[in-house]
């Protein structure tokens, strides 16, 4: 709450009746304390004693009437066995009922559990015993009864052990007495201290308000010349163009105000000054608050930031737009010398495209899968290369179409790019192993309409936009090489089957060759032998004729 002059000369007045008030208060809260502790000791510990002693009076008379009943004698209704029974019916429980309802205003919990063990003691063990004996001479044939002889025998040991528990029990009826008065003489001592306590509080408040009053008039008097005599000074000072450090003291009155004034007019120039001298430097982060929204001189300051601001953000994207795209033309180089270099080998041609692939975009693992199209009824998808954690990595997989996201990249023939992947979702759907990155990116690569094979890339860093056009860019290339490596290597195929064919079909005429040899052999054979056995016949026919 702002305070004028005139309401602080109120308050200090009004000071001095608040301390009359909170003396009155005190005073009354100590009496009515007193009240209220005498009253307790009227009507709930001096009462409570008195039950205590009645309590402690009729164990104590209960130990001699046990003992005078245990007495062999005929009498049933004997002033003593009467008092006894009255005692065991209603004279204990009235007394023990009314302690438990003072007990629940005693203000010590071990009081309470004092009070109930001897309740305890009494009612579950000591009249138990009583009732025991009781009932065993309850008549006069129990008097009669030849076998009297064995049951007084145990009564007179269970009379002393009940005049053991009886003992026990007034001990600590005793105790709880005792600690009950202690507890009433503790409490009057207390109000008696209380009492002069309110008599040393008097004369202490006398000094007090008359100390209050002087030092109100003092702090009154000076809390308006002084600051006065500042705040003209500083109004100089500025006047000459001097932006002073001297601190004012502030408050709610009006020659407060004129301070916070003066110190918000004075930070607000030293701002200025040096949010100028920032913005000179380049700085355009550096923070300014105008006074006000009418602050002619600070909205133009930060109309010249946000100006200035544009401009650099501005030469910023170009900046970063030329380093994007000197980015992609070396890595469009260093891969169209990679697919120049390793158009030969299918799988140290993968290797060098995913190895450096991870390596350039700053990604943690990637792969690459190509078509497998030899059976067109089973075509599939064979992991040909894996690099991660700067190591190659010698993995078989064979991925089915439509299985996993590497099969659905290749039915689909279009990228697929996560972000905020789950910790279980890469072992399950991605061919790249059971690692974790936060970002996954899956590259068809396509040639002519068509589809050759998939890389896969994922890193621990999102990928931006122009890192991705790259990848789809350099897709296209890896995608024609790809095409170009196994062309040369169906063709290779090609050549070695048929250079195969031709050995083959060499060896078959040679061989031809050497079976017509041996027949023309077998043939000039057959006929030499024809010859001679001609000659041969011949020659019988003309022995023959000779004989």
């Amino acid at each position: 709450m702002r305070l004028k002059i005139a309401s602080k000369i109120i308050l200090g007045f009004g000071v001095m009746g608040i301390a009359v008030i909170l003396y009155a208060m005190f005073a009354n809260r100590a009496i009515s304390k007193s009240r209220l502790d005498n009253a307790r000791i009227n009507s709930i510990y001096t009462p409570s004693v008195e039950l205590i002693r009645d309590m402690y009076t009729k164990i104590s008379d209960s130990r001699m009437l046990i003992k005078s009943w245990v007495h062999i004698d005929k009498i049933s209704d004997t002033p003593d066995k009467i008092k006894l029974l009255d005692l065991h019916s209603k004279g204990y429980g009235e007394t023990i009922d009314s302690l438990k309802i003072l007990s629940e205003y005693w203000q010590d919990d071990t009081l309470k559990s004092l009070l109930y063990d001897i309740d305890i003691l009494i009612t579950d063990t000591l009249f138990p015993r009583h009732q025991y004996i009781m009932e065993q001479l309850n008549s006069f044939l129990s008097y009669e009864d030849p076998f009297i002889v064995f049951e007084m025998t145990d009564m007179v040991e269970d009379k002393g052990e009940v005049m053991l528990i009886t003992n026990r029990a007034l001990n600590k009826i005793s105790s709880l007495l005792e600690k009950q008065e202690i507890l009433i003489l503790e409490k009057r001592v207390e109000m008696a201290k209380s009492f002069d306590s309110i008599r040393n509080f008097n004369m202490i408040m006398l000094v007090v308000m008359i100390l209050v009053a002087i030092i109100v008039s003092t702090v009154l008097t000076l809390s308006l010349a002084t600051p006065i005599n500042r705040t003209k000074n500083m109004l100089l000072s500025i006047s000459k163009g001097i932006l002073p450090d001297t601190k004012l003291k502030e408050g709610n009155d009006e020659i407060g105000q004129m301070a916070i004034a003066l110190h918000s007019v004075v930070k607000s120039l030293k701002d200025v000054s040096g949010f100028a001298i920032q913005i000179g430097k380049g700085n355009f982060e550096s923070e300014f608050t105008p006074l006000s929204e009418d602050d002619v001189l600070g909205q133009s300051l930060l109309e010249m930031r946000e100006e200035l601001v544009k401009a650099k953000e501005e030469e910023d994207k170009r900046n970063e737009e030329n380093k994007q795209r000197t980015w992609s033309s070396q890595g469009v180089a260093l891969f169209s010398d990679i697919l120049r270099k390793h158009s030969d080998n299918l799988k140290e041609l993968s290797f060098e495209i995913v190895s450096n692939m991870v390596q350039y975009t700053k990604a943690n693992q990637g792969g690459i899968f190509i078509v497998n199209d030899n059976d067109k009824d089973n075509i599939c998808l064979e992991m040909t290369a894996c690099y991660a954690y700067d190591r190659q990595k010698f993995i078989k997989r064979r991925v089915e179409v439509g299985e996993g996201l590497v099969g659905r990249c290749y039915q689909e023939q279009e990228k697929i790019f996560l972000t905020d992947i789950p910790n279980d979702y890469i072992k399950i759907s991605s061919g790249l192993g059971e690692d974790n990155p936060k970002c996954l990116l899956l590259i068809p690569l396509t040639y002519n309409d068509k589809i050759y094979g998939i890389l896969e890339i994922a890193s621990f860093t999102v990928f931006e936009n122009f890192e991705v056009e790259f990848m789809e860019r350099i897709g296209e290339s890896i995608a024609a090489t790809i095409s170009s490596v196994k062309a040369n290597i169906q063709t290779q195929l090609l050549l070695e089957q048929s250079q195969q064919q031709a050995e083959e079909m060499s060896a078959q005429e040679e061989e031809m060759r050497q079976n017509m040899e041996e027949l023309r052999a077998t043939q000039e054979q057959s006929a030499r032998r024809e010859q001679e056995l001609v000659r041969e016949l011949e020659m019988l026919r003309r022995q023959m004729e000779s004989v």
